[in-house]
């Protein structure tokens, strides 16, 4: 077995007066490897636990983008539609209609239609059931308006442009849901858009069969799960957003923040998921979902911090090395990666394929007492065959400096 789990006090033997033993038994505990800090490589990775704060080139936008990582929190999982749908395609938070359809969110087509109505923040959520030839898939989005009324007139208006034009699409009721403006081109894929409150719930239903009543009946199960979780929400003035802790219990603070030099990892473009997540939210971009799932609750998980690093807060550090086995379970295609000089219970992987939302194809998942940090990089494609990454291993020594200058 690998060097994950460090165990201590797996026997005690305690003396008791003059020779007499009596054996106590207690139960495995996990515990750190020593790491001497002062011994680790990090390059030029900042190793100094730093502030996070927001970007304000665009004030409002990036306010509302508070706003779209809430949303993200109450985002239903795909899985609870359809088991089958546990591959990821992308998951990305906006705050207006151009940003909207960049990287496989909403299409071109309702930018106006969104835009035109007083929109605050939106969130897109993708997964298939990773399948050539009998594909089926789920894009899912919940845009967050100004009114109901307003809700009201961006789902008409996305209707409208989805029936009209050079494909024009049918009408396709989804049962319980009169006002969901339902419709399908060939029966293959279902859209609706179901306003509810201020929100509009977009849905889109694909599969390789035509079915347009068994691809609406996964709609309605999709609107069934959806709404009640929106219900629930707690919406809050865009101008009060700012009264949110920035960094709550200092989760971001243990995250890998940006180097004076610049930004080493290119993910600069995707700061709109940099903030904090409920287990929830952070779910959608995990790539075994189903496992993060059950691995979160069992691990007691109830804070993430996301930054160019995603740091867990787990209940303690047992727990912490149990998710970390999830977070760094091989695909089975993956490859495992050599791990930090002096970091033995670091696990690294090349995955098969890049994640889709970051681009990434190599992690290491370290623990340091009860919170669990994934790091990220991208090798080349004459690099990524090799056992050892170098700007990978540099960064999690990084990561794992900030960890404990963090305590």
């Amino acid at each position: 077995m690998k060097n994950t789990l460090r165990l201590a006090g797996l026997l005690t033997i305690v003396i008791v007066g003059s020779g007499c033993a009596a054996p106590i038994s207690g139960e495995a505990k996990p515990g750190l490897t020593p790491v001497d800090l002062a011994a680790l490589k990090t390059g030029a990775t900042v190793t100094e636990p730093t502030t996070f704060e927001l970007k304000y080139s665009d004030t409002a936008k990036t306010v509302r983008l508070i706003e779209g990582r809430r949303l993200l929190n109450v985002l239903i999982q795909p899985i609870d539609v359809d088991p089958d749908l546990t591959m990821r395609v992308t998951t990305r938070v906006f705050a207006d209609g151009t940003d909207m359809s960049k990287d496989d969110g909403l299409p071109d087509m309702f930018k106006a239609a969104v835009s035109d109505n007083n929109f605050i923040a939106g969130v897109t959520a993708s997964r298939t059931n990773g399948s050539v030839r009998n594909s089926k898939g789920l894009h899912l989005s919940v845009l967050h308006f100004a009114t109901a009324q307003d809700s009201k007139n961006a789902a008409a208006a996305m209707y409208q442009v989805s029936t009209t034009g050079e494909n024009p699409r049918q009408p396709v009721t989804i049962p319980g849901y009169s006002e969901a403006n339902g419709s399908s081109k060939d029966g293959t894929a279902v859209s609706a858009f179901q306003a509810h409150g201020p929100f509009v719930i977009a849905v889109s239903m694909s599969q390789e069969t035509p079915d347009s009543a068994g691809l609406a009946t996964k709609i309605k199960k999709t609107l069934d799960l959806q709404l009640p979780a929106l219900d629930k929400y707690r919406i809050i003035a865009p101008d009060d957003l700012l009264d949110l802790p920035l960094d709550p219990d200092g989760i971001m603070r243990r995250a890998t923040g940006k180097s004076p030099a610049g930004d080493p990892y290119g993910m600069s473009y995707h700061e709109e998921d940099f903030g904090t997540f409920e287990p929830s939210g952070i779910l959608h971009f995990e790539r075994n979902p189903a496992e993060a799932r059950t691995a979160f609750e069992e691990a007691g998980v109830d804070l993430v911090g996301r930054r160019f690093s995603t740091v867990y807060r787990t209940r303690d550090v047992e727990s912490a090395f149990k998710l970390q086995t999830v977070l760094a379970k091989r695909g089975k295609s993956d490859t495992e990666l050599a791990p930090p000089p002096g970091i033995a219970d670091a696990q690294c992987l090349r995955l098969e394929e890049a994640d889709p939302n970051r681009g990434y194809n190599g992690i290491c998942v370290l623990v340091y007492d009860r919170y669990v940090a994934v790091v990220m990089s991208l090798a080349t494609v004459s690099r990524a065959a090799l056992q050892v990454d170098a700007t990978l291993q540099e960064r999690t020594a990084a990561q794992y400096a900030i960890l404990k200058k963090s305590e």
